[in-house]
């Protein structure tokens, strides 16, 4: 196992550096954090991967990339950096009688068909645990692996979504507010704290830094 990490880590170049990012982040905090860190050091190439949090953890545990971005936190024997918090949101298809409210509690959408990712998802066991928390069980009518493509059926009119907010616009489609308190999750930075790159370094700090000195920059609300 070492040496096929050696050998797929070898095929990166020292300033090259593979960022996995949650699909749901990847429009947001990936092009801000990516930018920034690109400004103190533009000789770094980057590699954009993208999956679920347990896809993530795989690919680092595989060598395949070198940080990622991802929720919830690692376990113990990767390092781990809080980076930020990432809202749940209702998503209704335009026209809908909640498309224009401020915000919506769980418990009001009990009666709807839902639409899902599949349970392999930290944010389809958040979903389920806010619908439980409410004191109803989803009737589910579509399960997908795709956050757009759960939004695209929602767009179709087949049902609502509980999702993490990603900040996409759609014209068909509103993200709207959950006044649920647990309507959260915190996301963070993590590698494999004994096979880290010096790039991979760089960006570790370099985020730390950017945290630091502004608190909420990668917060996601909607």
């Amino acid at each position: 196992m070492d040496r096929a990490l050696q050998r797929i880590r070898g095929t990166r170049t020292a300033n090259s550096l593979a960022v996995g990012f949650l699909r749901s982040l990847g429009p947001t905090v990936a092009g801000e954090l990516i930018a920034s860190f690109l400004d103190k050091s533009p000789g770094v190439l980057i590699t954009h991967r993208e999956g679920s949090g347990v896809e993530l953890l795989d690919a680092l545990d595989e060598g395949r990339v070198d940080v990622a971005i991802t929720a919830p936190k690692a376990p113990e024997r990767f390092g781990w950096l809080p980076v930020g918090r990432q809202a749940f949101v209702l998503v209704v298809p335009r026209g809908h009688a909640l498309a224009e409210v401020g915000a919506v509690d769980v418990s009001d959408v009990s009666g709807e068909p839902f639409l899902v990712l599949d349970r392999r998802f930290d944010a389809r066991q958040r979903a389920d645990a806010l619908c439980a928390a409410a004191g109803f069980s989803p009737r589910v009518v579509l399960e997908a692996d795709d956050l757009t493509t759960v939004r695209g059926y929602v767009a179709a009119g087949l049902g609502v979504a509980i999702l993490p907010a990603d900040g996409a616009l759609s014209p068909r489609t509103v993200s709207v507010p959950l006044t649920d308190p647990d309507a959260h999750r915190s996301f963070g930075l993590t590698w494999d704290g004994e096979h880290a790159s010096s790039a991979a370094r760089a960006l570790i700090d370099f985020t730390r830094d950017l945290t630091k000195r502004y608190p909420g920059w990668a917060d996601v609300t909607g």
